[in-house]
């Protein structure tokens, strides 16, 4: 059935207009800023009528908060699939670490999105806050695999698993943003000194 919120014209050829939505959002944050997004421009920009979007997103907090979620629900996959093949918990730790930084060096916009203050607080969508839990679930996992394997010490788990993402977080933000010279926008560069953090952590921690 024809989609009738679609211009006469309009460029939207998408089958998922959700989808399309979203796409065309990230587009005009890196183009813009997340301030100067509206929804009105969004479904210009689609190419659907200005009342399009609201099927999906009721005001832009919602589709601000949607956006924060096919992020961390992207990124999700991206460190799952990173521990594939991996037996050993420290390469394990260190494989989560390194899939993190190069989400946010292939998707800076969105990433800096997900942890922006733009973003609206968890507690707007349970999707939103079942997305990013997934990922401290997996970190959380992967810490206790090394702690059971006497690696690092049995201290409490959630409390090094936040230390290890502070540290991986700081390395990635520092990097995508260039406030790091000495990695001078080289990813082989940042990948060595997350390397060298993440062993000089695991040192710190050992039993």
């Amino acid at each position: 059935m024809k989609d009738t919120f679609i211009k006469s014209g309009g460029v939207y050829r998408h089958g998922n207009l959700r989808e399309a939505i979203l796409i065309t959002s990230l587009q005009i944050i890196a183009e813009r800023g997340v301030e100067n997004l509206s929804i009105r421009e969004v479904a210009k920009k689609t190419g659907v009528t200005h009342q399009a979007p609201y099927r999906h997103f009721k005001d832009k907090s919602a589709l601000l908060a949607a956006l924060a979620q096919d992020g961390y629900e992207k990124l999700y996959v991206q460190m799952n699939n990173a521990l594939e093949g991996a037996q050993n918990p420290l390469i394990q730790l260190h494989k989560l670490g390194e899939s993190y930084l190069l989400w946010a060096f292939n998707a800076p916009d969105h990433f800096r999105l997900m942890f922006s203050h733009n973003t609206p607080d968890f507690a707007i969508s349970q999707d939103l806050q079942t997305a990013a839990n997934n990922i401290s679930s997996l970190v959380y996992a992967v810490v206790g695999k090394n702690q059971e394997a006497n690696i690092i010490r049995a201290n409490t788990t959630e409390s090094i698993a936040r230390q290890f993402w502070a540290a991986v977080h700081g390395v990635s933000i520092l990097f995508i943003n260039g406030q790091f010279k000495p990695l001078s926008n080289d990813l082989t560069q940042a990948k060595l000194l997350l390397d060298e953090m993440m062993s000089n952590f695991v040192q710190g921690l050992k039993p």
